[in-house]
C-alpha cells in the first residue's frame, strides 16, 4: 500500500507535530458504541477506514477513551498491525476525562485513563493528549501536574485541551510546564460561537488560539452530516435548510461537494482550523480530503458565513 504525499501540513501548536491539514475523527471508527456488539466485522471496518485514510495522505488520527467504549481504541492496535510501520509515519491523539455522569482530571485518573489507552492501542507513547471536558472539581494545578509527569517520562509528546473556554486554557496553563498545543471544539458552519466573542453567544475561542498559538481541531465540522446535503434537514430548521442550499450552489462554483465547500471554509481561517471528519466510509474520507484543492474567496467566505448566521455582516 502507498500512501499519498498530496495533503498539506501544518504544525500543531508552536512546537508541536506536523499533521494534515485533514485529520480522520475516530469516534465512529468501529460503527458500535456497545462493547457487547463488537465482532470481525467492526474490525474490518476500522481496518478498511484506517487505509483509506492512509492513502488519502492523512497522517493525524484522534481518539478518545470513551470512543465505543474503548473498542475503537482497541481496535486502533488492528490498524496499526495491519500496516506494519505505520506507527511511525502517523500522529496519534487521544482525549480522557469523560465518566458515565461526569468528568474527572484529577492527577491519578490521568495517569490512569493513558495507561489504559497505551495498552488498548498497543503503543509507547501518545502524540497529544487532550482533556476532553473540563472538570470542575480538579484544580488545574492538580491537572496540570499529572500533565507535568507524563511528559516530564516521555509518555505524551504534547498537551492539549477539548472544549475549554479561554479562561480554562489560561487558569490551566499557568501551572503547566510546556504550552497548551490545541483546543478540540465543535466549530462548523452550523455551529459559530468560537469564531467572534461578543456576538450571538460568541466566546472567542478563536481569537485566543490566534493569540496564544494553539491550533483548534474542529469536530463535527460538517454538523452532523447535515452540511453534506445527503442527509434531510428537519423541516422546522430554515436556517439550515438555506444554508445546505447556499452551499449547494457555491460547490457548483467550484466544481466541489457541499462536505468539500463546508470543510474548506474552515481550512480559510487563519487560525490554522484542522477539521476531524468522522466517517469511516473510504468514499466519505476520500472525498474531505478534496477540501484542500478549494480555496474559497472571501465573497463566497462571508456569503456562507452569513447564510449561517442568518443575517447580513453589520
Amino acid at each position: 500500500m502507498t500512501q499519498s504525499s498530496a495533503l498539506p501540513l501544518q504544525r500543531v501548536g508552536m512546537n508541536g507535530p506536523l499533521v494534515t491539514r485533514i485529520a480522520l475523527g475516530c469516534m465512529g471508527l468501529t460503527g458500535t458504541w456497545n462493547p457487547q456488539e463488537f465482532g470481525p466485522s467492526h474490525r474490518a471496518r476500522a481496518i478498511t477506514a484506517f487505509k483509506a485514510a492512509l492513502e488519502a495522505g492523512i497522517n493525524f488520527f484522534d481518539h478518545a477513551d470513551i470512543y465505543g467504549g474503548g473498542t475503537c481504541e482497541e481496535v486502533f492496535k488492528d490498524c496499526l498491525q495491519a500496516v506494519p510501520g505505520s506507527r511511525d509515519r502517523i500522529v496519534i491523539a487521544t482525549k480522557c476525562g469523560i465518566r458515565p455522569g461526569f468528568y474527572q482530571l484529577d492527577a491519578p485518573y490521568i495517569a490512569e485513563c493513558v495507561k489504559r489507552s497505551l495498552k488498548r492501542m498497543g503503543i509507547d507513547y501518545i502524540d497529544l493528549l487532550q482533556l476532553h471536558r473540563p472538570d470542575p472539581l480538579a484544580h488545574p494545578a492538580e491537572t496540570a501536574r499529572a500533565l507535568n509527569d507524563l511528559l516530564r517520562r516521555g509518555i505524551v509528546l504534547h498537551v492539549g485541551v477539548s472544549n475549554y473556554y479561554p479562561e480554562q486554557i489560561r487558569a490551566l496553563q499557568r501551572y503547566l510546564d510546556a504550552p497548551l498545543v490545541s483546543n478540540q471544539i465543535s466549530i462548523s458552519l452550523g455551529r459559530l460561537q468560537s469564531i467572534y466573542e461578543g456576538w450571538d453567544g460568541g466566546d472567542g475561542t478563536l481569537d485566543q488560539c490566534m493569540a496564544l498559538g494553539l491550533t483548534p481541531l474542529a469536530y463535527s465540522p460538517l454538523t452532523r452530516g447535515f452540511l453534506t446535503g445527503k442527509r434531510e434537514v428537519p423541516t422546522s430548521d430554515e436556517r439550515m435548510s438555506k444554508l445546505v442550499q447556499q452551499l449547494d450552489e457555491i460547490a457548483h462554483k467550484y466544481a466541489a461537494t457541499p462536505a468539500q465547500v463546508a470543510l474548506a471554509w474552515l481550512l480559510r481561517h487563519p487560525a490554522g482550523i484542522v477539521p476531524l471528519v468522522g466517517s469511516a466510509s473510504p468514499d466519505h474520507i476520500r472525498e474531505a480530503v478534496g477540501a484542500v484543492s478549494v480555496t474559497l474567496s472571501r465573497e463566497d467566505w462571508y456569503v456562507l458565513w452569513t447564510a449561517a448566521w442568518g443575517r447580513r455582516v453589520p
